[in-house]
């Protein structure tokens, strides 16, 4: 790309007013949204005079096409299209959503119905509610650039059928010549500068504007199972510190997982503000669980949270045109990720404690210490050695009853059942640290 335009003259500068060149080439991905996002943005900031989108793709993904377009039709800066070779399915909207298209010589652009991929890896068209929402995605962009609507339809559906240019049955695939007679090519040009020229825009200065390693990242992010591991590092690093005094290394990678999870699909078009809410009203509905509503066996709230943080994390993985296929992967990358989490935070309860591993934050610091030398804490408060017996299951957290007073405890050793005879080892104010009365 930079010895065309070093060919064309046309010099790869940062000043405002200029003509920047945006690439659409190979599969459209979710990277692809945080690239045109970033690019139209910051070419309007510029004062940029036209943004160019030079295509070269077979096509992608429908819920990254759909969050592009929406980033073209709302730019504010001119967009110009070419063609350059092809512009299939997802690519042939975004060309569409330009406000001009320029067609290279032997440039094609359409067949845009959607399909999937089946598990055998045979090719099959979407569902007709998915192939009607595209050709309805199709026809309003192009009344939004004021081009005829039932030819974009037409590449959508082989059943729109248009006399003299495509007949039913057919999907439709334009040419430079045909895309010109109906309105959907501006002209034919060979090359950049001659681009430039039909959109009067002759010996303007060029900036090229390079896919970036965010945009890379964010495509990564953004797989099911990268996102399903993201999910389980940052649902197990919350569940440690909230069952355990301080904050450390576990709730600092948890958070940093969950924001990289949100942060990648934010800017890849698919978490909105309703992925957010879902999320934050989970890990409410939980804490509410923990340190509230102890006193009931049912967990009717835990329940509730785990199943609004699902949703949270399957709404910022899914959009409306997300194939069946991919919604069905984003259902079970986040069934496997919350499972993951639960027996690995079972694990760390179970065993932690019995280790003489020191995390600061992360365990009952003291409470290992003491046993590590044999001799228990120091009473600090009248409550330390009294013993009782729990009302509930301790797991970590719940009730037990001393000499007739109920109190909030917490486990040392993460859980104990009901009914278990229980011992107070420290003093924490709010809440009392127990241990487990063995027989013996």
């Amino acid at each position: 790309m930079l010895a065309l335009l070093a060919g064309l003259g046309l010099a790869l500068l940062g000043m405002g007013g200029e003509i920047w060149l945006l690439t659409v080439e190979g599969e459209i991905g979710r990277g692809m949204v945080s690239y045109l996002q970033k690019g139209l943005s910051e070419a309007a900031k510029a004062g940029a005079t036209a943004v160019i989108l030079e295509f070269s793709t077979p096509g992608g993904y429908l819920d990254a096409a759909q969050a592009c377009r929406d980033l073209i039709l709302g730019a504010k800066v001119r967009t110009i299209a070419y063609v350059n070779r092809e512009a299939y399915s997802a690519g042939a909207l975004l060309a569409i959503a330009c406000e001009e298209i320029y067609f290279a010589p032997g440039g094609v652009m359409g067949a845009a119905t959607p399909v999937y991929f089946d598990p055998q890896g045979r090719m099959e068209q979407a569902p007709e509610k998915i192939v009607s929402a595209v050709r309805a995605l199709f026809r309003a962009t192009a009344e939004t650039r004021g081009r005829d609507p039932r030819v974009a339809e037409a590449m959508v559906d082989p059943y729109v059928e248009i006399p003299g240019l495509i007949e039913r049955g057919k999907l439709l695939t334009l040419t430079a010549k045909t895309a010109a007679e109906w309105g959907y090519s501006e002209g034919e040009a060979g090359t950049l500068a001659e681009v430039l020229a039909l959109a009067g825009l002759a010996g303007a200065v060029v900036r090229a504007f390079d896919y970036r390693w965010t945009d890379w990242l964010v495509n990564a992010l953004t797989n099911p199972w990268v996102a399903s591991l993201l999910i389980a590092v940052g649902a197990l690093g919350l569940l440690i510190e909230m069952f355990t005094p301080g904050f450390g290394v576990p709730g600092t990678l948890g958070l940093a997982s969950l924001a990289l999870f949100f942060w990648s699909h934010y800017l890849a078009g698919l978490a909105g503000w309703e992925s957010f809410v879902f999320f934050l009203a989970g890990i409410i509905a939980i804490f509410l669980e923990v340190f509230v509503f102890t006193a009931t066996d049912f967990g009717l709230a835990g329940i509730v949270g785990l199943i609004l943080i699902g949703l949270g994390f399957y709404t910022a993985m899914t959009g409306p045109l997300t194939h069946p296929d991919e919604a069905l992967r984003a259902i079970g990358a986040v069934a496997l990720a919350l499972v993951v989490s639960l027996l690995g935070f079972a694990a760390f309860l179970t065993w932690v404690p019995k280790s003489r591993l020191r995390l600061g934050g992360v365990v009952l610091k003291s409470a290992i210490e003491e046993r590590a030398v044999g001799r228990p804490a120091p009473a600090s408060s009248p409550y330390v050695g009294k013993r009782g017996n729990t009302l509930t299951d301790l797991h970590p957290v719940g009730k037990a009853e001393f000499e007739g007073e109920q109190l909030d405890v917490v486990a040392e050793e993460g859980f104990i059942p009901k009914g278990s005879v229980v011992e107070i080892v420290r003093d924490e104010g709010y809440r009392k640290v127990v241990r487990q009365v063995k027989e013996g």
